[in-house]
């Protein structure tokens, strides 16, 4: 699902992006007056460095390369929205964080943990795990905090969107679909039970989605003026 946390390299390539990532430590504390010239934007005076959003553009044009729309063959428009986009979840991902950590939300230790595992059992061994931390610029340090604040976002909109279920007929809607997909392809689709989870899933992940895309911009409307984005 969107706002579950990535595991293995990928995780470790978009650690700094929001549904994930929240803004760097080294800018908390500064404020819209401290060192104006590195920060892009504040929430309710936290910073969000120059530095930071650098870094999180570049991973989402490697990742917009991945899908054959490298950036030097975007337009003005286009590398302008993907700008703003990126910034704009950024600002969205420090508001998620500090609004779940005024609502009580915490996490332990022992949970930050749990997730390294599972991130550390995607390598051969922590040899190779080190050398992935080392090629995106990480220490293991910095990426349990960025866990901690991923999984402080997760409990909080758990708690808001509450248990979402795909319901048979909705299924059944999804299934048709494929079944009309491949068959425009040639191909002979599988049998419901054999995709049934995965549409299952597929389902809930689009409605998770678009309850968070609410959440979110409900929680922008009654925060905005705590916003503040500083032009270069």
């Amino acid at each position: 699902m969107m706002k579950r946390i990535l595991t293995g390299i990928l995780l470790l390539s978009v650690a700094l992006l929001v549904l994930g990532a929240c803004s760097n430590d080294s800018s908390k504390g500064n404020t819209e007056k401290e060192n104006k010239g590195d920060l892009v934007a504040t929430v309710d005076g936290e910073g969000i460095s120059k530095q930071q959003y650098e870094k999180e553009l570049e991973v989402m044009k490697a990742t917009y390369e991945q899908q054959g729309m490298p950036a030097d063959q975007m337009d003005k428009k286009q590398k302008e929205e993907l700008e703003k986009s990126v910034l704009e979840q950024m600002i969205n991902a420090e508001l998620l964080l500090q609004i779940a950590e005024k609502d009580g939300i915490s996490i332990e230790d022992k949970e930050v943990d749990a997730e390294l595992e599972k991130i550390k059992a995607n390598f051969e061994d922590e040899k190779q795990f080190e050398e992935a931390l080392k090629k995106n610029e990480m220490t293991e340090k910095e990426l349990k905090s960025q866990l901690k604040k991923q999984l402080t976002v997760n409990k909080y909109l758990d708690s808001k969107i509450g248990k979402i279920e795909a319901t048979d007929e909705e299924i059944k809607v999804n299934y048709d679909q494929y079944k009309e997909i491949v068959k425009g392809q040639e191909q002979e689709p599988e049998e419901l039970e054999k995709v049934k989870a995965q549409l299952e899933q597929q389902i809930i992940a689009e409605k998770e989605n678009e309850k968070i895309s609410k959440l979110v911009e409900k929680l922008r409307k009654e925060n905005e003026d705590k916003i503040k984005i500083i032009e270069a």
